[in-house]
């Protein structure tokens, strides 16, 4: 039975949670919740230089120590290896403060503490590089032999006939923006428990976005099968992009636990998470834009430049997303793009919350509010005027079979009042929009974005929804009990969802880039299609139809046309398993989407900022926010609102309060209390606004809300507070004393 927006029953409502009642109750279990018998705690010795070269290790006291199991050094960790050129555990220098030199083993914390602190490291100090021009500069000290220049990847595309283009152009606009440094502040702090007392087998307890990825990157690096390697993720406090790769902990806990013969505990402590953690690095955004005098943008070109730290992982990945993104919302006709990761004595950075792209959007949008300022348009009028359009295809090759970009700007702009506020508004109170695009999957990025489900039904009508896609308190896994109640004509209430172990789990690639919904969803929603199959055969027999005339809906099951000779759901999951055949139902399915690369399925946004800046001390306060959003389908209207809050919390202390302060190298505000985040009572007032399209590829039409909101909104309270003071605050987050530096010569 086909589904059409008027025959769903489950998809489209409002249901609570799943997992709603053990969170909020405390009794959902985490890894930092974890002990096994004979436990060991691990502690890290790290360097304090930005750049050294070690000249001795000594670990004779540590060793003494009553209590201690286990030291391990570079010796121990040889042809180990974190990404393509960072060792486990380095035996000649260290580049970055805060890089794992050693690691103990002991019975309690207090005594791996104590004994950490008596590894006594030998260093000689050696000029660091921290800037990233500084970096570029042809008598910079290259960091590694092989990478020329300190530039550790460089990506270069160009679409069209730019320079033509620029040429063609009535008015040209050129900016440079700044982002800083930040940590991704999950609720959980980076935590393993290691258990590899086992010959070959390594079984592992952490938070991750993707237990494939971790589990293929611990066995290519302790040289084992994939499959001696399990990851058990259980809950996961927060991923905010920032837990997609393994860290040096991952492999020291495992290190230590075979040396001990023990399992082995290594949890980060407050400070040392702004070390572990590899969030966001210094961007530099150089854009110049040209469009014609009626506002038709013809060519965009962009040069980026990302403080890459240390070592490089898959730092790459952020360049291929911000390139895909700059034709991702406009006509445009020409475009050209440069993207560099350059090395510094910086700890190696990766991505905040937004995955680069928001980040970059808060460049862009900007850029073209700026641009339509030039060119004397309101800046809802241009964003409509060349905005793209269903059935569009970008200069990189994404074609859009949805897209209510347009109608999300509209409906917006009403519902904040738009027209009846910009350029009215008194002084220091701004208005300012953004518009922004989201893919969902990473079709392209990976050899595959597969996802995979089993599902199995017991007698009583119950179902069992195996999946391997991780639940970081997105509600991905009430979303999939959801999509597979729909099928089967039950309700979410009747669905048990199992992940959590890689022994058991079926294959995902993970729950990043956005691609829960769409390719786990899919990949349920086949799962579940094959067992309704197997039910509608017995059902069929029963009624005497065609099984394609059997309807599943409101736990029953019945003829097409006849209601009046519905059965109970339950009953036929029974009669099937009793019948002569004896079937258990079990319904697999999975998905890798079939389009090419750039064609994924993207969903759609605009928010509008309306903010208050105080003039004598910078503070930006933002009044309210207005959200509209294409998701292809709401699966869940109330959870897609709490991803727009969400992420407009998230956007919102990215691009007015946080920051890691650095100074040579070191993150000089290493605490929850001086890493400034805002606090519940500073979130605006939020108008929420669900735009439909149905996508044709999306479970039941349902797009990414995954990250689309996000970048949106960092871009709309910049431009609110350009609007309200006159000037662009070009460098994130907008500061205070940013902020006032711009107010400041003109009162």
């Amino acid at each position: 039975m086909t589904a059409d927006r008027e025959e769903l029953s489950v998809v489209g409502r409002n249901w609570a949670r799943l997992d709603g009642v053990d969170k909020v109750s405390g009794a959902s279990i985490f890894a930092d919740d974890v002990r096994l018998p004979g436990m060991l705690y691990g502690k890290i010795v790290r360097s304090p230089y930005p750049y050294a070269r070690i000249v001795a290790v000594d670990t004779s006291a540590a060793e003494a120590l009553p209590g201690v199991r286990a030291v391990i050094t570079a010796d121990d960790a040889s042809g180990v290896w974190i990404g393509i050129n960072q060792p486990l555990l380095p035996s000649d220098r260290a580049l970055f403060v805060g890089q794992d030199i050693a690691a103990v083993a002991a019975i309690d914390e207090e005594t791996a503490a104590e004994a950490a602190a008596l590894i006594r490291v030998e260093y000689e100090r050696l000029p660091e590089t921290v800037d990233v021009h500084r970096a570029l500069a042809a008598d910079a000290t290259p960091l590694h032999a092989k990478v020329e220049g300190n530039i550790a990847w460089e990506q270069s595309q160009e679409f069209g006939d730019p320079d033509a283009a620029f040429a063609a152009c009535d008015v040209i606009r050129e900016d440079e923006y700044v982002t800083y440094p930040t940590h991704n502040c999950y609720a959980e702090f980076h935590v393993c428990v290691a258990d590899f007392t086992k010959p070959g087998k390594l079984t592992m307890w952490t938070p991750t976005q993707t237990a494939l990825l971790f589990q293929k990157s611990l066995a290519a690096g302790l040289k084992l099968s994939e499959s001696d390697v399990r990851l058990l993720t259980l809950n996961t406090g927060g991923g905010f992009t920032g837990r997609t790769s393994t860290r040096p902990h991952h492999f020291l806990a495992a290190l230590l636990s075979r040396k001990s013969g023990r399992p082995v505990r290594i949890r980060a402590s407050g400070d040392e998470e702004f070390t572990v953690c590899r969030a966001g690095g210094k961007v530099i955004y150089r854009l110049r834009s040209g469009a014609t005098k009626d506002g038709h943008i013809k060519v965009i070109e962009t040069d980026l430049l990302f403080d890459t730290g240390a070592y490089i992982e898959s730092q790459m990945i952020v360049t291929t997303l911000t390139s895909s993104y700059v034709n991702a919302l406009y006509k445009n006709e020409a475009s050209r793009y440069r993207g560099r990761l350059v090395h510094t004595n910086n700890l190696p950075y990766y991505f905040h919350h937004g995955g680069g792209i928001a980040q970059f959007q808060f460049a862009l949008g900007q850029h073209m509010d700026a641009l339509a300022r030039d060119l004397g348009m309101d800046p809802v009028a241009f964003n409509l005027f060349n905005a793209v359009e269903k059935g569009h295809t970008t200069l990189h090759g994404s074609h859009y079979a949805s897209c209510g970009l347009k109608e999300c700007i509209e409906k917006t702009a009403v519902k904040a009042g738009w027209h009846d506020k910009f350029g009215k508004l008194p002084p220091f109170k701004g208005i300012g929009i953004g518009i922004g695009a989201m893919a969902s999957g990473a079709k392209g990025i990976f050899k595959h974005d597969t996802s995979a489900a089993f599902v199995k039904l017991g007698e009583d009508g119950k179902m069992s929804l195996f999946i391997g896609l991780p639940d970081m308190g997105q509600s991905s896994h009430t979303a999939m009990a959801i999509i597979g109640a729909e099928v089967l004509g039950i309700t979410p209430d009747d669905v048990r969802v199992v992940s959590g172990d890689t022994d058991s789990d079926p294959l995902d690639v993970g729950a990043f880039t956005q691609r829960g919904t769409f390719n786990t969803g899919n990949a349920v929603k086949n799962a579940c299609t094959d067992a309704r199959d197997q039910l509608a055969k017995t059902a069929a027999e029963k009624f005497d139809v065609p099984a394609e005339q059997v309807v599943f809906r409101d736990r029953k099951v019945w003829p097409r046309g006849e209601p009046d000779k519905a059965i109970p759901f339950k009953k036929i999951v029974f009669d099937t398993l009793h019948s002569q055949e004896g079937r258990f139902v079990m319904g697999r399915g999975f998905y890798n989407s079939p389009l090419k690369k750039g064609t994924m399925a993207y969903s759609f946004g605009a928010q509008i900022a309306e903010v208050t800046v105080d003039p004598g001390t910078g503070v930006v306060t933002v009044d309210r926010m207005t959200a509209a959003h294409d998701v292809g389908r709401a699966i869940n209207p109330r959870i897609v609102e709490g991803q727009i809050d969400g992420q407009i919390f998230s956007g919102m202390s990215q691009v007015l309060y946080e920051e890691c302060l650095m100074e040579d190298g070191q993150v000089m505000n290493p605490s929850r209390l001086d890493y400034k985040m805002p606090r519940a009572y500073e979130m605006p007032e939020v108008d929420h606004i669900i735009v439909e399209t149905i996508d044709p590829n999306g479970p039941f039409g349902a797009k990414e809300v995954g990250e689309g909101p996000i970048v949106c909104t960092m871009q709309a309270i910049a431009n609110a507070v350009s609007n309200a003071i006159g000037a662009q605050v070009k460098e994130m987050p907008l500061s205070p004393w940013r902020v006032l530096r711009h107010i400041e010569p003109r009162t």
